[in-house]
């Protein structure tokens, strides 16, 4: 952990976030979070986005895990859980797949459906959103409210306090199953949305958001008032008590 002083240690303690100082360990070495990563101050030391090794993932205890953590959006400490950039990796996958994960993190990836409840199983979380818009353009969503529900409830997803650059394109899928070609959850009456769309999500009828789509294709959103699709895209989430 980076050297503090002890007036800083009582100020954090005061406010009751001293906590995220635990487990920003010196470059190289192991993280319990990224929130300790990518903020510019005193107290903490600045690291670049990357791959990193989480010790104790998802508070099991002795558990190691990869992520990859940015550390410049929104104020770092983002555990990134998608990316989509170049249409090298196909999201047209299965259920399981979807649990367990798939890609690369260092190109283009899912993190996995497990990892997520997992994760936001655990107090509060919010969700951001980074999109390279077809035209270039720069937009973000980021939503103060968070969470994956299990696999016996359909890894329902609860989001909401959206602020963003754009019209919010989540607004109908807050509290809608998962949906993948192999196993259909959705609201639509005839077919199955992500067969449709030829990716997994969390389908309403079928969407403003379709992230997982076909790259370039049927990926995008629907933001004032009109469907855009996107060069590149990551999803991420973090903790509300990591310090911002």
């Amino acid at each position: 952990m980076t050297t503090i002083t002890i007036a800083t240690i009582l100020l954090l303690l005061a406010i009751g976030i001293v906590a995220v100082l635990a487990g920003c360990p010196k470059e190289n070495a192991p993280i319990e979070s990224c929130c300790c990563l990518g903020f510019n101050t005193s107290v903490f030391n600045k690291r670049k986005s990357g791959v990193y090794t989480m010790v104790n993932f998802c508070g099991v205890k002795c558990y190691d895990a990869e992520v990859y953590c940015d550390t410049i959006n929104g104020g770092g400490g983002w555990l990134v859980v998608q990316r989509r950039q170049d249409g090298s990796v196909d999201f047209n996958r299965t259920w399981v797949e979807y649990e367990d994960g798939f890609g690369e993190l260092t190109g283009e990836f899912w993190y996995g459906l497990r990892a997520l409840h997992c994760l936001t199983g655990q107090g509060g979380w919010e969700m951001r959103m980074d999109v390279k818009l077809a035209d270039s353009t720069k937009v973000f969503l980021h939503y103060k409210q968070f969470k994956i529900a299990s696999a016996e409830d359909k890894y329902k997803i609860t989001i909401g306090g959206f602020q963003g650059t754009t019209t919010d394109p989540m607004a109908g899928h807050n509290r809608m199953n998962f949906t993948t070609i192999d196993s259909d959850n959705d609201q639509r009456i005839n077919g199955n949305c992500a067969v449709f769309s030829l990716g997994g999500w969390w389908f309403n009828n079928c969407w403003h958001a379709a992230p997982n789509s076909v790259y370039q294709r049927n990926s995008g959103f629907y933001i004032n008032n009109q469907w855009v699709t996107f060069l590149l895209i990551e999803i991420k989430v973090r903790p509300f008590q990591c310090i911002i």
